[in-house]
């Protein structure tokens, strides 16, 4: 079984729930010297690294080897899947896997923040009937 750090839309549980098929209920948790960026023309984020920065998100535990399978192909070539320290709010540190902006894939991120409030209010939607039923085939196997 495995941990994860999800800092953008697999945060929401109506997300993660329609990748894996299953409920995964996580913890507030930070990740520090990483700063969150949107997608250009996307709703969802990524992250690099970033010496200061910090980014807020969920740590799910006991994801299970298919889950986490299925999230990389979901996830897709943008994104590495990283072992990293993420801190829970009573300062306990633990390593989880992380899905970082492939370095030759910086360029698609913009320069603006991603907030997960303003995706709930104006992207969720869109996102779910797009990106997430979209490319179903491509994950769900």
């Amino acid at each position: 079984m495995h941990r994860l750090f999800c800092y953008g839309t697999l945060q929401v549980p109506q997300v993660i729930r329609a990748v894996t098929g299953r409920d995964y209920f996580g913890k507030t948790a930070v990740l520090r010297d990483y700063a969150i960026y949107r997608v250009k023309n996307a709703e969802y984020p990524g992250i690099t690294y970033s010496v200061g920065g910090v980014t807020e998100g969920v740590l799910y535990q006991d994801i299970s080897n298919a889950d986490l399978k299925r999230l990389d192909l979901f996830e897709g070539e943008f994104y590495d899947r990283q072992m990293l320290d993420v801190r829970l709010p009573d300062q306990t540190i633990k390593k989880a896997w992380v899905y970082v902006i492939a370095q030759q894939h910086m360029g698609v991120l913009s320069e603006d923040s991603w907030r997960l409030t303003d995706f709930l209010d104006n992207g969720l939607d869109k996102f779910m009937k797009g990106y997430v039923q979209g490319r179903k085939n491509i994950y769900a196997v």
